[in-house]
């Protein structure tokens, strides 16, 4: 064994690629991270929110961002892991299927009310990743999409 690449199962350190893809995809999410950031520290709003103003909630999901990028960069680093396989052709259809999934959502979302659109990407995103059966295509999706309009509709009165 003189290639110094893992063994697949050993536990042992991932290879060069691996490492990389991990650091690339911490990488790209603290770039989102920075500019929900940079796009947040530039919303101006003329009702004082207190702490709680229109800043609030997008400086927290930037911030979370920024914590999941180191999280996956540390993680990329120091934890060694068995070697992983090359992206198949399955798995990048279904990235392609859930990109699809948020475009079109973010389409309909525009022409149409909340309450009819929510539930079908949700269980676009049940079915690909796996779901099956009424419960999960239907249920899952309704309950979810009731209770996201109960918390923003009602409660904190968000446009939807």
């Amino acid at each position: 064994m003189t290639t110094g690449e893992p063994q697949a199962g050993t536990g042992t350190a991932p290879g060069p690629r691996a490492r990389l893809r991990e650091l690339a995809v911490a990488g790209v999410v603290a770039g989102v991270a920075v500019v929900v950031l940079v796009a947040a520290a530039g919303i101006t709003s003329s009702v004082d929110g207190g702490a709680l103003g229109p800043r609030w909630w997008p400086s927290v999901l930037g911030a979370l961002l920024l914590a999941g990028a180191v999280a996956v960069a540390a993680t990329g680093l120091l934890r060694p892991r068995p070697a992983e396989g090359e992206p198949t052709l399955g798995g990048l259809l279904r990235l392609a299927l859930v990109l699809a999934l948020v475009a079109g959502f973010g389409l309909a979302w525009y022409r149409l009310h909340f309450l009819l659109v929510m539930p079908f990407l949700l269980a676009g995103l049940v079915a690909v990743g796996g779901g099956r059966g009424l419960r999960d295509l239907l249920l899952v999706p309704a309950l979810a999409t009731a209770v996201l309009y109960g918390v923003f509709g009602l409660l904190l009165r968000v446009p939807l």
